[in-house]
């Protein structure tokens, strides 16, 4: 038997990629987990009635609006789907993961099923640790999303539960799972508790049921909706959107409700429930893989794009492999929309869409690996992924040499006789 150095060193490489990649979820789902009840407080519920089943969901989340509708069509052992995804650009310290990790938060398949992931209170899974952890090298499942996974190969809830019970769970500490199907089943997984729908309806905000099955529920959000759906009298999805409506945040970013028996699903955005976006699974499976930014799907003539940041400010000199902040001054949007920061550090890297301050100036780190003079420049986008003009440039400069102890340089010229390899050095430098 030959010994394979490289599959061991490949192993050892996907071991740690789950590792990070439990590392990567706990930290996304849950660095915000202290505020769930205001900045990052989503709400979802479905109810079904007379072979109709619908789901509505509200995505609270205050860090970011810059989320896409990813379209994968239906493929040999993969069901068609859409998923809401959007890119983690969190403005939080430390941030230890990659930059590009892209986040899949909800969706609907070709056969009726739906999904959505809620951040929770810290609360770790117990009996876990004989089961692997569920890691994929395939792009469409997002490398660690179980429930991603689960929207391109499952069909019912009962099919999900089967493989969410053959895969260890501790990346979920903060956050949980809810699944709705064609068929009126709907569950909550919490990780080591799963909550069963008993009623012809079923609400989940932020917090466990498994701690507080009864009321008072330590959520306005979902008492509302309970109450909503206890006296609804006809399941339709006008009703669903103003639950959608009554239970929705100021840092709501956009309003789904899903017809998950038809395949059909209806947007909302930022609170505007005059104005709704319908689309046809199947139809727009039909037109190919597509990711489609939201804001932009609701952007109008009228509409302006943000004013043109000043340049940015910063260290304009420094070494390389060292981190420098740089600050974004706040610009104006014509329409008063919220707004986004993007950095362009100069060497084909950016900060992603960052979030402002309170203040509206906005702050990021980078550091540069090579020596050169690079242009740092920044721009704004509003919430429907209109753009401004690039700001006019910060010039940074990473020297070629190391500064040198100013006194050791003076001592240095002034008996430069004295050192012959010196000279020769310096000689061969100017050729």
């Amino acid at each position: 038997m030959t010994y394979n150095h490289n599959f061991k060193l490949e192993r050892g490489e996907k071991m740690k990629k789950k590792i990070v990649g439990i590392v990567v979820m706990g930290l996304l789902m849950g660095t915000v987990a202290s505020v769930v009840n205001s900045v990052s407080a989503c709400t979802g519920f479905t109810a079904a009635k007379d072979e109709k089943v619908l789901v509505g969901a509200n995505m609270d989340w205050s860090h970011n609006f810059n989320m896409y509708m990813h379209f994968f069509p239906a493929e040999e052992g993969k069901y068609g789907r859409v998923l809401i995804d959007f890119k983690v650009e969190l403005d939080m310290e430390p941030y230890p993961y990659d930059p590009d990790w892209i986040v899949p938060k909800e969706g609907m398949n070709d056969q009726g099923l739906f999904y959505s992931i809620f951040l929770t209170p810290y609360l770790l899974p117990e009996n876990e640790e004989d089961k692997p952890i569920f890691y994929s090298d395939d792009p469409d499942y997002y490398q660690y999303a179980l429930y991603a996974y689960c929207l391109a190969k499952c069909s019912t809830v009962t099919e999900v539960l089967e493989v969410f019970d053959d895969y260890n769970l501790l990346g979920m500490a903060e956050y949980q799972c809810f699944f709705a199907d064609k068929y009126g089943d709907s569950v909550i997984i919490e990780g080591d508790d799963i909550i069963y729908r008993e009623k012809n309806f079923q609400v989940v905000t932020n917090f466990y049921l498994s701690q507080f099955p009864e009321p008072p529920y330590p959520c306005t959000r979902y008492t509302t909706a309970v109450t909503m759906l206890e006296n609804m009298n006809d399941l339709s999805v006008e009703y669903f959107q103003s639950i959608c409506d009554a239970t929705h945040q100021i840092t709501t970013v956009h309003s789904n409700v899903y017809d998950v028996t038809h395949g059909i699903f209806y947007i909302n955005y930022y609170n505007n429930f005059e104005k709704t976006l319908e689309f046809d699974l199947n139809e727009e499976l039909a037109q190919g893989e597509r990711r489609l930014h939201i804001g932009s799907l609701f952007d109008s003539e009228e509409n302006h794009q943000p004013d043109t940041p000043a340049p940015p400010t910063g260290e304009a000199s420094g070494s390389p492999g060292v981190d420098y902040e740089y600050k974004g001054s706040k610009t104006d949007d014509p329409d008063g929309d919220r707004i986004m920061y993007l950095f362009d550090w100069g060497d084909g890297t950016n900060s992603g869409w960052l979030k402002p301050s309170l203040m509206g100036a906005v702050r990021a780190s980078h550091n540069w690996s090579e020596r050169g003079t690079y242009a740092v420049r920044l721009k704004a986008m509003d919430i429907y992924g209109r753009e401004s003009e690039w700001s006019n440039p910060l010039s940074v400069i990473m020297p070629r040499n190391k500064k040198i102890n100013g006194r050791f340089l003076t001592i240095l010229q002034n008996h430069l006789h004295q050192f012959p390899i010196i000279q020769k050095l310096l000689r061969l430098e100017d050729l």
